[in-house]
């Protein structure tokens, strides 16, 4: 059984970029960055991805979000917003060229910057449940 603890780490490493392989029956974790990314050095992980291959069938595997469902958690948090004109600023920058930077940029510089990381891992910890729910 997967508790909020760790499905709240889940999120975390996640939204860091890495893929996280929960181990059913040590209700551990085990995580690396996603071999996808361009940087990814599969020498450094080679232990942990031996581990997680030679006893895959008790690890369940979650992902990170893919950028369109990253871009609609940026857009519902926009939506969610009061401030007007803050909300404004943060659409139109999203429907403008690189909308996940120049959001970034404006978030992070705003006085919203610490109801964005709250509301981006309530979005992750929500994404880690869907995937339990259809594993």
């Amino acid at each position: 059984m997967i508790s909020d603890k760790h499905i709240t780490e889940i999120a975390e490493w996640l939204d860091c970029g890495m893929v996280c392989y929960f181990h059913k029956p040590t209700a551990s974790i085990e995580y690396y960055p996603d071999p996808y990314d361009g940087f990814f050095d599969e020498e450094l992980w080679q232990e942990v991805i031996e581990k997680v291959e030679n006893d895959c069938g008790n690890y369940e595997k979650f992902e990170k979000m893919d950028s369109n469902q990253g871009f609609r958690v940026m857009e519902d948090f926009a939506y969610s917003l009061k401030d007007e004109e803050f909300k404004n600023q943060l659409i139109s920058r999203l429907s403008n060229r690189k909308p996940f930077q120049n959001f970034k940029i404006l978030v992070e510089s705003s006085k919203y910057r610490e109801d964005w990381f709250a509301f981006k891992k309530e979005a992750n910890i929500d994404w880690v449940r869907e995937q339990i729910k259809f594993s």
